[in-house]
């Protein structure tokens, strides 16, 4: 794993999109509602809020065509599962969105994808994730 201390505010960011998007998915809070609560409760931490701001913006106005897309590419049925879990599902749509608006190179993004897997979600979902992101980015 490579040294992140340098991009503390973009991982702290990713991660909290990982929770809010998982708040999100459950429709008792509206998306701006989210984005306050997230941005008083962790205002000591280092987080990049522009990255935060953007790509929950993006995920949480076009969720269910992203979802669509997202679906259509990744190869469930390889992995043996029927369907995507929220956990995983979330990951996705923060690494497209940030492929998409940021214009982060794949590379790093696949790694963060990875990453994020390994923490929130099930012992196996990072090579889901892996396998998903390559197909999901390519140039």
């Amino acid at each position: 794993m490579k040294n992140l201390s340098q991009y503390k505010e973009k991982v702290n960011a990713r991660e909290l999109l990982v929770q809010a998007l998982y708040e999100y998915s459950f429709g008792h809070n509206n998306a701006k509602s989210i984005e306050d609560s997230f941005r008083k409760d962790f205002r000591k931490t280092k987080i990049d809020y522009i990255l935060f701001r953007n790509i929950f913006g993006h995920i949480t106005k076009s969720t269910s065509d992203q979802k669509k897309i997202i679906s259509e590419i990744a190869e469930v049925e390889m992995f043996g599962i029927k369907t995507i879990e929220v956990m995983e599902m979330n990951i996705l749509l923060i690494i497209q969105a940030e492929f998409e608006l940021e214009g982060t190179p794949r590379e790093i993004l696949i790694d963060e994808g990875v990453r994020l897997s390994k923490k929130f979600c099930s012992s196996n979902s990072y090579k889901f994730i892996n396998a998903t992101l390559e197909k999901i980015l390519k140039s």
